[in-house]
């Protein structure tokens, strides 16, 4: 297979030469990349199929970064995914994707497979265009030598953000729509981001029209998509302007207009660029959580990271769209890994179904046995009437002292979700007086402030909150009353615990607590 920097457009083709291993998708990085990035899923036969961005091996920094090519996966069961050699990867210097192969999509016509995808050229004056390759078996791919297929249209949108395309049937219309990631020509200098709408008999010959939705809030929408889950419709962007978040809006119809809910995104802000296939069945979302720079616990964050657990849809009767685990990547973690519970705070009884009193205080316990590789906590919490907040602890740190770490907090009277840090960033007075000079903690001021914050859709009507955390090193995914998911990666790792329980004003009970690898 040639490498990704000898790869032109036209007649050459990229042919998978071997079957790779097979492992779970959460916690996936590519060997021959630097990370995954953004997600491509499609799904036929039988088979779901990843294709995902991957930037090169010791890429930290932009332009190197986003010489992306494109990697692939695929699974039949969503549990054991198979490394697939690279689909394809740029052309040569110059050429309309010779600087990158950016996110794009999947569609099956005839049976013909067309890859979509996003060429970058950062000599040009437009260096984001929409180019195509095709392929009978998804193994073999040719680019074409129309590339680039379809450019900005100056009537409507400026030239430089041009990417992204998603590429589907409209069987009403009788026609291929794609949605590409667009900027307005004019509107308030960082709110004119849009999704564009191209039009197509064929696959082959487009027309540009003007915007799907404007909602005048970002800067430019990324990787847009749309589709139909119950009653309603979804068309989902991810917004590095505003949260970082893969946001969703609702309608009745595929044209709009477009409506927002209490619940409006998929996740936090380390939970980027999520897209979804169906089987006809489920609908399944896919995503990537970033890695800081050079791995360091307090640089920046950057584009791509790992691969996160395939997320199910759900539509909710009045559009709202929710996230679980799904069942067989729940059953997959089968081999249970023996803990015992150490309470160190509050009032704490029984054995199969612990119980926290902390009335007024604070009541903790840690979690001794299970590590931080590959490993799935499962719990049911049920707090008591006006408990201020139950959950996990993560990475304590200081012993009794409980000096620092991770949490993961439901809050019933707020009705939300959140997954923190402590001590929490005070104003930069404090920061120095008490945190630093007293306690000789250095705080790290982030934008992530608290680190995720989800809205819960709905209250469980029995008042239990069934809790599954995924942990991989430092990647965490939280799971929460099959509802809201809470992603983050945790750098900061205690000399001491990994695992503790907590009730914080009120009082609590942690039925069927175990772990599973």
């Amino acid at each position: 297979m040639p490498s990704p920097g000898s790869m032109g457009r036209g007649t050459q083709k990229y042919q998978t030469l071997f079957r790779g291993p097979q492992m779970r998708l959460f916690g996936y990085a590519p060997e021959r990349g630097a990370a995954a990035g953004d997600t491509m899923p499609f799904y036929h036969d039988g088979t779901w199929h990843l294709f995902f961005s991957q930037p090169p091996v010791g890429a930290w920094e932009y332009v190197e970064r986003a010489r992306v090519s494109t990697a692939y996966l695929r699974s039949d069961d969503l549990v054991n995914w198979e490394v697939m050699p690279d689909a394809f990867g740029p052309g040569a210097h110059g050429e309309c994707d010779g600087d990158g192969i950016w996110t794009g999509s999947v569609i099956e016509h005839e049976g013909v497979f067309h890859f979509f995808y996003t060429g970058y050229n950062r000599q040009s004056a437009s260096p984001q265009s929409i180019c195509k390759a095709t392929s009978t078996d998804l193994k073999t791919w040719e680019k074409s030598g129309s590339n680039p297929m379809i450019s900005p249209d100056p009537r409507w949108y400026e030239t430089v953000d041009w990417r992204d395309p998603f590429v589907y049937r409209d069987e009403e219309a009788g026609c291929f729509k794609m949605l590409i990631s667009a900027r307005l020509k004019e509107g308030p200098q960082f709110r004119r981001g849009c999704v564009a709408v191209a039009t197509s008999d064929d696959l082959e010959s487009w027309e540009v029209g003007p915007p799907l939705a404007s909602s005048m809030l970002t800067h430019c929408p990324e990787c847009p998509e749309i589709f139909k889950l119950g009653d309603w419709w979804y068309l989902v962007e991810s917004r590095y302007s505003e949260r970082m978040q893969t946001v969703y809006r609702v309608s009745k119809s595929p044209d709009g207009p477009w409506e927002s809910r209490k619940l409006d995104s998929l996740d936090g802000r380390r939970f980027y660029a999520a897209k979804s296939a169906s089987d006809g069945d489920r609908r399944m979302s896919f995503a990537w959580i970033p890695f800081r720079k050079h791995h360091g616990p307090k640089r920046s964050w950057v584009w791509g990271g790992e691969l996160g657990s395939p997320r199910e849809l759900v539509s909710l009767p009045d559009g709202t769209l929710t996230c679980k685990l799904p069942d067989n990547v729940d059953q997959s973690y089968a081999e249970t890994v023996p803990h015992k519970l150490r309470p160190m705070l509050g009032d704490w009884t029984g054995d199969a179904s612990p119980r926290c009193d902390a009335t007024g205080s604070y009541g903790y316990a840690f979690i001794d046995g299970p590590n931080r590789d590959d490993v799935l906590l499962d719990v049911v919490i049920e707090p008591d009437p006006a408990t201020e907040a139950v959950g996990i602890l993560i990475e304590p740190r200081g012993g009794d002292h409980l000096d620092s770490g991770y949490s993961l907090s439901i809050e019933p009277m707020k009705e939300r979700v959140l997954f923190d840090r402590w001590p929490a960033a005070m104003d930069p007075l404090w920061d120095s007086l008490v945190l630093n000079e007293r306690h000789g903690i250095e705080v790290r001021q982030e934008i992530d402030s608290p680190l995720v914050e989800r809205p819960l859709a709905f209250t469980p009507e029995d008042g239990c909150y069934r809790v599954q955390i995924l942990r991989n090193g430092s990647a965490i995914e939280c799971f929460v009353a099959g509802q809201v998911v809470a992603s983050f990666r945790v750098y900061d790792i205690s000399n001491t615990d990994a695992w503790g329980l907590f009730v914080q004003e009120g009082s609590a009970k942690f039925h069927n607590l175990n772990f599973r690898k």
